[in-house]
């Protein structure tokens, strides 16, 4: 089966509203115009489809899925011919993004991936954790040590 590595937009908004920013879904109803029937529907389908493509990255990879974390929108595997970790994260408007463990540069060729790990964190809330850190390569470390807890 192969899935679409993107979540439709509106699928994507309910889930970043109603994780990323913490509201309910009646206050996400209001605010994108729709019933609550919808929204949870857009949750619920979101959640299913996020797994799908976190499983569909994993088997690309050829790599075990280890933890899967809907409500931060990312997911940790195992590569197997690797022997390291892989973040993977969904990035908002343009799919997930891979991430291997002891290979976090953020200079060169990697800014822009680099950047766009970054928004994807704030988009899904986790930013307030690691706001004491002022650079995009801390960012993304502090994160993935959170996601390790």
């Amino acid at each position: 089966m192969v899935t679409t590595l993107k979540l439709p937009r509106r699928m994507e908004e309910a889930l970043l509203v109603v994780y990323g920013n913490g509201k309910r879904e009646s206050e996400v109803a209001k605010e994108l115009g729709v019933s609550k029937q919808a929204v949870s529907k857009f949750v619920r389908e979101g959640r299913a489809r996020l797994t799908e493509i976190f499983l569909e990255v994993a088997e690309v990879l050829h790599a075990d899925l280890v933890r899967i974390n809907l409500s931060k929108g990312c997911a940790i595997i195992k590569p197997r011919q690797l022997g390291v970790k892989a973040y993977v994260f969904y990035v908002p408007g343009g799919g997930p993004r891979v991430l291997f463990e002891g290979d976090i540069k953020c200079s060169g060729d990697t800014r822009t991936l680099c950047k766009e790990v970054v928004e994807a964190i704030r988009a899904w809330g986790l930013i307030e954790a690691c706001s004491d850190v002022d650079n995009e390569e801390g960012i993304i470390r502090c994160v993935i040590k959170l996601l390790e807890e």
